[in-house]
């Protein structure tokens, strides 16, 4: 008996760190993180993917994208007189499941060098940090525009969805 309880008890001390190591001190997960490759000429694109919050909900405070711009905003996309708008992001709650994709919420990278432009095929890291000091990454792939409009498409997402 003696025996069990102290294998038990080692099993156990083993395995929860690799649990919680595992699960991610944060919480949260990134998930199909897609880059649109740019369009020509222009020195700016989306950014996509699916964030999970599991958890109390968290703000999101930053974007990066580094190893393209500095200048990475959260935008979101709405219908105002028949003509959709695009604007800054106001709502950066994440509870449970946010999707970000081409027609709503997404990820802009801005005033993106030439030498930084992203191509077809490359991989980039995106990191979000959040107001309670946690953060998340992904590798995003980078996408052409047809890829991406194909890929909403077949996800059915024309809008962003959330919980709250």
């Amino acid at each position: 008996m003696k025996k069990t309880l102290i294998t038990l008890a080692l099993t156990l001390s083993a395995t929860v760190p690799a649990l919680a190591q595992h699960q991610g001190h944060t919480g949260i997960h990134l998930e199909e993180c897609i880059i649109q490759e740019p369009i020509p000429g222009k020195h700016m694109t989306g950014a996509f993917l699916k964030l999970i919050r599991h958890g109390n909900p968290v703000t999101i405070s930053k974007v990066d994208v580094s190893s393209i711009t500095a200048n990475a905003e959260l935008h979101t996309m709405t219908m105002k007189d028949n003509v959709m708008t695009m604007s800054p992001m106001t709502d950066l709650v994440v509870d449970g499941e946010r999707i970000f994709r081409k027609g709503g919420d997404h990820v802009m990278l801005m005033q993106i060098p030439t030498d930084k432009l992203p191509k077809a095929g490359e991989k980039h890291t995106m990191t979000f940090s959040f107001t309670d000091g946690s953060t998340a990454s992904c590798e995003a792939i980078v996408k052409t525009a047809k890829e991406v409009i194909e890929a909403t498409k077949a996800d059915g997402h024309q809008q962003n969805h959330h919980k709250h």
